[in-house]
This record gives C-alpha cells, structure tokens and sequence, in this order.
C-alpha cells in the first residue's frame, strides 16, 4: 500500500502545523464509524501492528496490517479533502471544518470513462 495526498490535503496539513500542532501522525482506520478515514492527530500512539504506508510534509500516515493487506505492492490510496463539513472528529482539520478523506485507486473502466 502507498498513499499519497492531494495538494488540497497538504495545504490543511501545513495549517495545523502553522498553529502550533507537533509530533503528528497521521492513522487510517481508527473511527468506530468512519472506517478507514484518515485521523490526524498529535501524541498518538499507534496500534503495535501499525505499518508506514505514506507521509506527508514529513508526518507518518500509518495504517493498521488488515487495511495495508487489502492494497498489496504499489496500490495507491489518495488523502484527500472535503471542505466546509460538520466538525464531529477528533481529527485536527476537524478545527477548520474540513474532514480527510481516503480515495481508492480508480478502476480501468473508470479511468477510461474520465480521460
């Protein structure tokens, strides 16, 4: 699994930052009703069986084994950003009411359908 992230999703990233937020890690699947959405947080520990799958501006993103098992060798999964959604996370963009959101690989058919 690797997962990189949109500019969108960078540029949220650097806020947090810029207000003073540290020692960030960046975890997929943790929500009890967000499944695999990606959680921002500062002091977090991770799950023992967390695996690096991706960073951004130099903050780990993280995804436990039975999630990194699902997208073997260079699957790609995009962080994205959804703007002006209700901030009900413990999320850190949750503050700007933006939420990350995790984007599978499309599919051939739907690639082919975009171009």
């Amino acid at each position: 699994m690797n997962v990189q992230a949109t500019e969108g999703a960078v540029e949220v990233v650097r806020r947090v930052v810029a207000d003073g937020r540290t020692n960030l890690v960046m975890v997929l699947g943790t929500g009890c009703c967000d499944s695999t959405a990606p959680f921002l947080y500062d002091n977090y520990l991770p799950e023992p069986d967390s695996r690096p799958v991706g960073e951004i501006e130099g903050i780990q993103i993280l995804a436990p084994a039975w999630l990194a098992d699902l997208y073997p060798g260079d699957a790609t999964l995009t962080v994205d950003v959804d703007e002006g959604v209700l901030n009900d996370s413990f999320s850190l963009e949750s503050e700007y009411d933006c939420r990350f959101t995790l984007r599978a690989p499309a599919s051939a058919e739907e690639r082919a359908r975009l171009s």
